[in-house]
């Protein structure tokens, strides 16, 4: 049964026709979006899952240099002492999580403050619903 929660976990995380993406901010790299309806508090903690559509072709971060050009992920966000980490993510091929899967990774990474005016800090005010 743990396994089948697993699969349909990463069924949900792996599939862009669910989400309802809303524009969140964006720069001369990328854009970037977010799905309000995955956004889950427990406390300070806000989980939200993403999407990065860069502009260009990335391939920092996949294996074997393969070039991806849309991020989708699921951050952890502390609402109180303004830092996220990364819990998930996966890379794919063309733009607004199309194309063919580049690589997928999930485990919960270090937490990091949020830089001010930065994309981050656009999500996680966003996530933990600050203006």
């Amino acid at each position: 049964m743990k396994h089948l929660a697993a699969a349909l976990i990463l069924a949900a995380l792996n599939t862009g026709a669910a989400a309802a993406w809303v524009r969140v901010g964006g720069n001369s790299t990328a854009v970037c979006y977010a799905d309000p309806a995955s956004i889950t508090k427990k406390g300070p903690i806000a989980t939200m899952t993403n999407l990065l559509d860069f502009t260009r072709a990335q391939t920092a971060g996949s294996i074997g240099g393969k070039p991806y050009q849309s991020e989708k992920d699921q951050r952890e966000y502390d609402c109180v002492n303004e830092r996220h980490r990364l819990t998930r993510f996966s890379l794919r091929a063309d733009a607004m999580f199309g194309g063919a899967l580049v690589r997928s990774q999930s485990d919960a990474g270090e937490w990091s403050a949020v830089t001010p005016g930065s994309l981050g800090e656009a999500l996680w005010k966003f996530a933990c619903g600050r203006k």
